[in-house]
Parts: C-alpha cells; sequence; structure tokens
C-alpha cells in the first residue's frame, strides 16, 4: 500500500500523539489507527505528561524531521502540538485524527469523524499549508488554527469544565449552553476604532467552526491569508436564542447588527472585561487582544 494517492516520499516514522485529558486515550482504537497509518512508516506513541511537555517529548520520538506528527484527540490536543512547535513548524507536516469533544478543525477540513476513517483519509490523503493565528494579550500569548472565541462562548466552556463533557461528549455544549443562559453578560466591543454595543459573543476564525459544529464564520477558508471576524449582538436573551440558532445553521449572514471581516490582524478591546478561549481552551486571555496570522502549518488531509 505504499505510495498510495498523493503522499510523495514515505515517513520514516508516525509519531502518533494523545492526550489523557482529552479522552483520546482509548488504547484499542489507538493500536487500530496506528495500524491503519503504520503503511507510512514505523508507529511510535507519544501521550505527554503536560502542556508544558508536549514539544519536547513529542520531539523525542521523531527519527528526522520528515517524520510525520498525528494529534489523536481533539482542537485542544492540536492546540498543543502547535504551541509545542512554535517557530519550529516549518518543514514538518502533521495529520488530525478526531477523538475530542468538539473536533470543529477537523469539520473544516472535511476529516471523518470515525477515527479509524480519519486515518484512512491520512494515508490516502494529500498535503495543504494552513493559517497559523497568534492571540496575544496582557501576559498571555498563545498560537492558533481554528478559532478563538469571547464571550458567551468561554461562559459555556467554563459551565462544562470537570467531569461534564466525560459524561456528555458532544452533548456537552448544550448543557454548558443552557447553563450559561441563565447569566447573558453583554459587552461594549471596539475592533481597531469601530465600535460595537450588547455584544453577547465575539469570535476570529480561521476555521468554519466552534463549540462542536456551530457554524460562526461560514464563508472562512483556513489557508487564504485572513482571519474572520465576526461580531454577534442581542438586546436579550430571547433575541439572544434566536441568534444562536441562526448560528447553528450558518444562517446569520443577513440578521441585522451581525458583522463580518476579514483580515490578517484584529485589535479588540471591550468592556466589562471579555475573555477569550483558543481554539477551546481556557487560557486566561483577556482583551485587549491583538490576534494576527503569523505562521503555516503543513497537514496531511483528505
Amino acid at each position: 500500500k505504499r505510495g498510495v494517492g498523493s503522499a510523495g516520499p514515505q515517513n520514516k516514522r508516525v509519531v502518533v500523539v494523545s492526550n489523557s485529558s482529552s479522552g483520546g486515550s482509548d488504547e484499542e482504537l489507538l493500536d487500530r489507527i496506528g495500524e491503519r497509518l503504520s503503511v507510512l512508516g514505523e508507529i511510535e506513541r507519544v501521550e505527554p505528561q503536560s502542556v508544558e511537555s508536549f514539544g519536547d517529548e513529542v520531539r523525542a520520538a521523531l527519527a528526522s524531521d520528515q517524520d510525520l506528527i498525528v494529534a489523536a484527540g481533539g482542537d485542544g490536543t492540536m492546540n498543543c502540538l502547535l504551541n509545542g512547535f512554535e517557530g519550529d513548524l516549518a518543514g514538518r507536516t502533521f495529520g488530525l485524527v478526531p477523538m475530542g469533544t468538539g473536533n470543529d478543525l477537523a469539520r473544516t477540513l472535511a476529516i471523518d469523524p470515525d477515527p479509524v476513517a480519519a486515518a484512512d483519509q491520512i494515508v490516502a490523503g494529500t498535503e495543504v499549508d494552513l493559517d497559523v493565528g497568534r492571540a496575544t494579550g496582557g501576559e498571555v500569548t498563545q498560537l492558533f488554527i481554528n478559532a478563538c472565541m469571547g464571550g458567551f462562548p468561554v461562559k459555556v466552556n467554563k459551565a462544562i469544565d470537570g467531569d461534564v463533557k466525560e459524561r456528555f461528549g458532544p452533548l456537552a455544549f448544550w448543557v454548558g449552553g443552557l447553563r450559561a443562559a441563565a447569566d447573558l453578560t453583554r459587552w461594549q466591543v471596539k475592533v481597531g476604532d469601530d465600535a460595537y454595543d450588547d455584544v453577547v459573543a465575539i469570535g476570529v476564525g480561521n476555521g468554519k467552526t466552534a463549540g462542536g459544529g456551530i457554524t460562526v464564520w461560514p464563508d472562512a477558508v483556513p489557508d487564504d491569508g485572513a482571519l474572520d471576524l465576526c461580531i454577534l449582538p442581542a438586546e436579550g436573551v430571547g433575541s439572544a436564542l434566536r441568534i444562536a440558532a441562526s448560528v447553528k445553521r450558518g444562517a446569520h449572514r443577513e440578521i441585522e447588527g451581525v458583522v463580518f471581516k476579514r483580515a490578517a490582524r484584529f485589535e479588540i478591546s471591550a468592556y466589562p472585561e471579555l475573555e477569550f478561549n483558543c481554539d477551546g481552551e481556557l487560557i486566561e486571555l483577556t482583551a485587549p487582544v491583538t490576534f494576527e496570522l503569523v505562521d503555516r502549518l503543513r497537514m496531511r488531509v483528505p
């Protein structure tokens, strides 16, 4: 099966990276994924001990710069890899097998939600260079590849902390949404020199979806050299629920007050304090925040 698709020269090693905290550590499933990927090279499994050690532990498993690095997990696992290789992405190739809760980057890249089928897609796939963003706010700097959301989505993140993800899986986002709706904060937001009132959510996307499949940026393309901004205002809970229903199906372009912008850099400030997640993870990132494109990442995709 060597040489299937447009793989080009075979990789010497395929390093499969899982993250026990993300739910992507099913041993039997990881073995099956490894079997499928083994046609590309020798399989090496890594489960880093901490976020801080991700890059070092994965590098220790590599045989050469030509090895394929596969994230077997969710958006958070991919984000840990991305930041672990900050400044060292050039010439490396990554893959993604979705085994997380949200799997939003996988949706944008049309990766099969079944992990074994996704491994087959990596084997038969092709390589593309995706944009990489950086979020900088106060003392926090973090690379991202899918999206950063602020406002209501962060309240959802906090509502699904603990064992909610484990108990409810992808439905955890809806459980969290119901909990967060009880306290609907509205923000005054500035993007550059433009001001917006009654904002309940704001997001900067490189991919199309966030929060487990909510199509916030329906026109986003992850390799077009631009980030997509969406601002969602609401006067109250009823209005917010109507907007949420429209956003879920990507039909919010025509709603009055919804704002879309596209640029390689956004500077965002807000009142009261506005926190953003980064590829679905809470990292204590608060406005004012600068979002900008800073690098490219090569990935094998369908």
